[in-house]
C-alpha cells in the first residue's frame, strides 16, 4: 500500500482527535478557533505555554498538537513526546534547533486547520 501524503496525515490526525477528544471548557470548541491566531501573533511556545494556565480544552488541543507532531510519519518531534508537557521541554530544550521550532508551528498551524 502506498504511504499517505501529509495531507492525508494531518486529517487522519485531526479525525482520531474529534473521535476520541471532546473539547469542553468555557470556551468549548472554540479554543481550536483560536489557537492559530495566537500561534500567528505570538509563536508556538508562547501560545503553548498560555494552555497550561487555559482549562481543559487548551490542555487537549495541545495534546493533540504534540502527537500530532510526534507521529512517525510527521518526525518532526522524537516518538516518546506526546504531550504539551513533553513538547514544551523538547522545544525548549538547548539541542532543539530554530529549523525545528520553524518547521513544527508550520506544521501545528496546517494540522489546525483540519482539527
Amino acid at each position: 500500500m502506498p504511504s499517505q501524503n501529509l495531507e492525508q496525515i494531518r486529517a487522519r490526525n485531526a479525525l482520531q482527535f474529534a473521535s476520541s477528544t471532546t473539547v469542553s471548557g468555557k470556551e468549548g470548541g472554540e479554543v481550536i478557533k483560536k489557537i492559530p491566531a495566537l500561534i500567528t501573533n505570538h509563536g508556538l511556545l508562547a501560545t503553548a505555554a498560555y494552555s497550561f494556565t487555559e482549562k481543559e480544552g487548551w490542555q487537549k488541543v495541545f495534546d493533540a498538537i504534540a502527537a500530532h507532531l510526534s507521529d512517525k510519519d510527521i518526525g518532526i518531534f522524537p516518538p516518546s513526546v506526546k504531550n504539551r508537557e513533553e513538547m514544551m521541554k523538547f522545544l525548549t530544550d538547548p539541542g532543539c534547533t530554530s529549523d525545528i521550532l520553524k518547521r513544527a508551528t508550520a506544521e501545528a498551524m496546517a494540522w489546525l486547520c483540519y482539527a
